[in-house]
């Protein structure tokens, strides 16, 4: 119920605030405006983060208030994610702004990327189908490092047409939650329904024809969290996470960015050189509408969603038989 109820808030936020966020993004002139590597026509406003974080932000401080006991035992993890979510909002708040170099943002993602792998956010034993284990000892923090960071510019890189990063992050948001469950993994189950209101709240006005944008602000503490999220759905125990899970719910973006960073290197650009090749870019120059494209991504992010819970489920089960059978 308290679950149900914290959703409902943070939807609700998102739906009232929005619009202000809207105004304000005006006022500071912070637009997104057409250019040779954007689909949209008009200055838009690209603040959208501030009512994605501000209503995530402010359920989750209403949650603890309202049942402080429901964070016995995840405080530290709840902390690192809210203040990690913070610095990020803020660094794509500049962004949004003044355009910041690529090299400066990618130093703070790292920067936050270790201190939540130190504050107990990381992959420490890899489980693959089967069982098999794969220790990374000191190599978990970079490999923790290097997920979160690809994830959140994977999140930035998807977000090129009107609510498609929104769409793709509720299906992960929604699959990550159940997983969740499977594995009894609190944290999650706590957060994810706070960010799924945010989202859908937020979507109301970012569908085409948009009126905001996600904007950096959004895109990159987003990344953030579906890259700690979908980590710790996927935990079968501490430290050991069944990597293929957040690999498959993810997979898309993962995908596009991976082939954008191939394309770019190739052409001996820099890699976060934005352009207009991506899947999303090249589905609008084989016919398909704006909305159409985005909702075909999205209902593809949804099969790999699917498949992640299968994949998650077997797993469980299979898990619990080896536990009864071991001594």
């Amino acid at each position: 119920m308290h679950l149900m109820l914290s959703f409902l808030f943070s939807f609700l936020v998102a739906i009232l605030i929005t619009p202000g966020v809207r105004t304000l993004a005006k006022r500071l002139d912070i637009y997104a405006y057409p250019n040779h590597r954007t689909v949209h026509e008009g200055a838009v406003p690209k603040w959208g983060g501030g009512s994605i974080m501000l209503s995530f932000v402010i359920s989750a401080a209403v949650l603890y208030l309202a049942s402080p006991k429901l964070f016995v035992g995840e405080m530290g993890l709840a902390i690192s994610l809210v203040a990690g979510c913070l610095v990020l909002f803020l660094l794509g708040s500049f962004d949004d702004k003044f355009d910041l170099n690529c090299n400066l943002k990618l130093s703070v993602e790292l920067a936050v990327a270790l201190a939540v792998a130190l504050a107990g956010w990381r992959f420490e034993v890899l489980i693959l189908p089967g069982f098999a284990e794969i220790k990374l000892g000191f190599f978990s923090y970079p490999f923790t490092m290097l997920w979160i960071v690809g994830v959140i510019n994977a999140v930035n890189m998807v977000d090129g047409l009107d609510g498609l990063a929104s769409g793709i992050a509720l299906v992960v948001v929604a699959v990550s939650s159940g997983i969740a469950a499977l594995f009894n993994n609190p944290v999650v189950i706590l957060f994810a329904p706070l960010l799924a209101g945010a989202l859908l709240g937020f979507l109301r006005y970012n569908i085409n024809p948009a009126s905001i944008f996600m904007g950096d602000s959004g895109s990159l503490p987003l990344g953030f969290l579906l890259a700690l999220l979908s980590l710790r759905a996927a935990t079968i125990s501490p430290g050991r996470v069944a990597v293929l899970v957040p690999l498959l719910l993810l997979c898309l973006p993962l995908t596009d960015t991976t082939l954008a960073i191939i394309r770019r290197v190739r052409r001996g650009i820099h890699p976060f050189h934005a352009d207009r090749e991506h899947i999303h870019h090249r589905l609008v120059r084989l016919g398909l509408s704006q909305p159409g494209a985005a909702l075909s991504m999205v209902g593809l992010s949804l099969i790999f969603g699917i498949l992640a819970f299968l994949l998650a489920q077997g797993m469980h089960t299979d898990f619990r038989f080896l536990g009864q059978l071991l001594p």
